[in-house]
């Protein structure tokens, strides 16, 4: 890695403001919630970050702006707008509004940590503002307070609440009181019911349909002049990838760490950093035991849920009963199957019998054969993998559990939670030592199970799976490194592969993300696995590119004159710098025909991605390729470990003549074969197509053709094809729309509201 270099671009939009990073109130919350070490220094870099790009407080004549934080699945986003708050408050501004969620739960948790991580704590500098009809007074009179305040005002991400607000906004109270000041709006779960549901269908009929929460934001945004719009969320494909000239399309972005004692994707499916758990946290559901209502509605327990059950029992035992561990007074486990109510039942049903069955087994006497039996299970079949992981001396044995296990039974609450009424009531977890939580869809997004250990998740998509989705249903991903030896997450084996091409998918955004500040420097652009789509179409331009980086693939430059003379240009430059260098090159195929010898170099990293940029497309499809490939290369390159360090440059019949092809102008296409084909011997030439290159890197082929007919003055022509081999091969989704100024789009939008109302 020391020998790469990737450099971060300058962006054209600067910071927007110098931030104080150190006042009264950022530095008592952060000490409030003992940040300290590297833990403390990513918050206050980040939040300063996101906070610079952000509209000064007193500057309301500002191009309205719209930023990207970007975090982990239960990784500590609330802490960070948290955190943002008092930052902003240091900084001179006075009113936030958070849309906190589409359920009133989510509400409440926002409402309820603001006020107790915050307001309880300083009432003088934070004032909450409750949504009712005294809001654009309340707003007023703390206004006037002499502290200065800064007003924090949570509420429901419906429709509905959201144009009560933009009521209060355009009152003649509000605009008096916030005279001069702008408003920053903090978007939680950005990417859910905040977006156009009609992106779609309007990118093809040119109309302007809005969905309803949509279009509140939109007169919300419209009535706050100069404010700043933070859209915080773990799975940002929907921002990335709507259209660019939506004004909820973020133009800049912040990366946010999680802590030290984070347990996420890269720990559960691809067991990095190495040496916490020496092995694999993850369970295999067989294929015949994989839940789903239509297509596998099993009629009895399954084998696999049984033995995560008596996994998270014996856990449960261990760790609340036997150790007493002063931290952990209770474990958790989720059981999330099929979509439909009745699904849930089902399987809370089974688990309720089991347990009860094994309960009476346990309480007959000693030597019973039912007991004996089922005592020999739990120390052959469950025991082992219990203790699998766990150091020696902290290692209990069977017989020291045993006793605990009825503690662990006797104490369970088992909870349904499958109705919108459901997911709205608080958990009480002092109810019991070993929870147990049934439901599919509000056990998603948003949803906090604590001390979540055990996760039984028999689900999987028919077809390609929404990947936005999928992660957000990692509930068992948080801040577990004190218990993760006794964590276990059972998925049938497709689940866990779309899971694998996630965490691939997410690193991939986060290391490009971190290396620029504005979206446009990291290309709209997604890496895209086969077996995934990014986000519900329905939000997403029907105008998105799909790039396929599989095998070969032909990239055809022959676009206009003045693009084959670049390439001609920069291609010949290239070739005379590596020998200028007398850098050092293999011959693949010697001895046969100089069209059939090539000649094969290897490039640094930065050599490659720059010969790369400097190559012209006027074709949206090949440059979009060309862009994607340059991310793609940089990724693999900034992996921690290495996945390639350089890249393989072939020069194609080096020593040779032209190759002949007939050309088309008009389409700018070749119109015979590209590749040159195999010999009827192909152990004497297998064809350019199946020449040797790499399996390990990525390999760029330079052609150069000679065109019949040709534009005129160009006879020959330099062109590319690159080869993924199968080990590296992947794909990008990619939005290539220019982006427009936001105060132009601002204007648009605001003219197509007036004229559609």
């Amino acid at each position: 890695m020391s020998n790469i270099t990737i450099t971060k671009s300058s962006p054209k939009n600067k910071p927007l403001q110098i931030v104080n990073q150190s006042g009264d109130l950022f530095e008592s919350f952060a000490a409030y919630k003992r940040m300290k070490d590297e833990g403390l220094a990513n918050l206050r870099s980040e939040t300063a970050h996101i906070l610079s790009f952000c509209n000064k407080h007193d500057d309301p004549k500002a191009k309205s702006v719209t930023h990207l934080a970007f975090g982990y699945v239960q990784s500590g986003k609330t802490m960070s707008f948290t955190a943002l708050t008092a930052m902003a408050r240091d900084n001179g501004y006075r009113l936030i509004f958070y849309l906190a969620g589409i359920a009133n739960n989510l509400y409440e948790q926002t409402y309820d940590r603001l006020r107790s991580d915050l307001f309880y704590r300083d009432s003088h500098h934070y004032r909450m503002i409750k949504e009712d009809a005294q809001m654009a007074k309340n707003i007023q009179n703390a206004m006037l307070l002499s502290k200065k305040p800064i007003m924090l005002v949570p509420i429901l991400k419906h429709h509905g609440h959201i144009n009560k607000l933009v009521k209060v906004c355009e009152s003649e109270a509000f605009k008096n009181a916030m005279k001069g000041e702008t408003v920053i709006i903090i978007d939680d779960e950005a990417d859910q019911a905040s977006l156009n549901n009609y992106g779609y269908q309007n990118s093809k009929t040119g109309e302007f349909k809005m969905s309803s929460t949509y279009e509140a934001i939109m007169k919300l945004r419209l009535a706050l002049p100069g404010h700043s719009y933070i859209q915080y969320t773990a799975t940002p494909q929907a921002q990335i990838l709507i259209s660019i000239d939506d004004i909820l399309s973020p133009k800049s972005h912040t990366v946010l760490s999680p802590g030290a004692a984070y347990t996420g994707g890269k720990l559960f499916f691809k067991n990095e950093p190495a040496g916490i758990v020496n092995g694999s946290l993850i369970r295999v559901i067989p294929e015949d035991e994989a839940y789903h209502v239509r297509h596998n509605d099993l009629k009895k327990m399954p084998k696999s849920l049984h033995e995560a059950l008596w996994f998270h029992v014996m856990s449960t035992a261990i760790i609340v009963h036997l150790r007493e561990d002063e931290k952990i007074k209770y474990l958790s486990m989720m059981v999330h199957p099929d979509q439909p109510v009745k699904s849930s039942k089902k399987f809370l049903d089974w688990v309720e019998e089991d347990l009860a069955r094994s309960a009476k087994i346990l309480q007959k006497p000693e030597g019973h054969d039912a007991k004996m039996r089922f005592i020999k299970e739990l120390k052959e079949k469950i025991y082992p993998e219990v203790v699998r992981y766990m150091d020696d001396e902290e290692k209990p044995t069977f017989e020291e559990i045993l006793p605990f296990m009825s503690d662990a039974i006797n104490d369970r609450q088992l909870h349904y939670v499958n109705s919108k009424k459901d997911g709205e009531k608080e958990i009480d977890w002092s109810l019991g030592s070993m929870h147990i939580l049934f439901g599919a869809q509000l056990l998603n997004r948003g949803f906090t199970i604590n001390n979540l250990s055990t996760t039984y998740m028999p689900r999987h998509t028919v077809g390609v799976a929404t990947a936005d989705t999928i992660e957000q249903r990692c509930r068992f991903f948080g801040y577990k490194m004190h218990y993760i030896k006794s964590c276990r997450v059972y998925l049938p084996e497709p689940s866990i592969q779309n899971y694998v091409d996630y965490v691939d998918n997410e690193e991939e955004l986060r290391t490009i993300l971190k290396n620029t500040e504005m979206l446009k420097e990291a290309g709209h652009a997604l890496m895209s696995s086969p077996n995934l789509q990014q986000c519900r179409k329905n939000v997403l331009p029907s105008s998105l590119v799909k790039t396929t980086m599989d095998g070969n693939c032909k990239m055809e430059a022959f676009d206009t004159p003045d693009v084959i003379e670049h390439n001609n240009t920069i291609s010949t430059s290239f070739i005379k710098k590596l020998e200028k260098e007398k850098r050092s090159f293999r011959i693949l195929y010697p001895n046969t025909t100089k069209q059939r010898e090539h000649r094969v170099f290897d490039l640094t990293i930065n050599e490659a991605v720059d010969f790369l940029l400097d190559f012209q497309f006027a074709s949206v499809a090949e440059a979009v390729r060309r862009d994607n490939t340059i991310r793609y290369i940089k990724y693999l390159a900034a992996w921690p470990g290495c996945k390639i360090n350089h890249v393989e440059f072939m020069q194609m019949a080096y020593n040779g003549k032209p190759m002949h092809r007939s050309f088309n102008p008009q389409k700018a296409k070749i119109k015979s074969t590209f590749y040159t084909g195999a010999d009827k011997d192909a152990s004497i030439y297998p064809g350019d197509q199946n020449v040797q290159m790499s399996e390990e890197t990525i390999t760029i082929q330079l052609y150069d053709f000679e065109l019949s007919p040709c534009f005129p003055n160009r006879p020959t022509t330099h062109t590319l094809s690159i080869n993924y081999p199968k080990k590296l091969s992947t794909a990008y989704c990619t939005n290539n729309q220019e982006v427009m100024d936001i105060d132009v789009l601002f204007n648009e939008v605001e003219e197509e509201y007036e004229s559609n109302a």
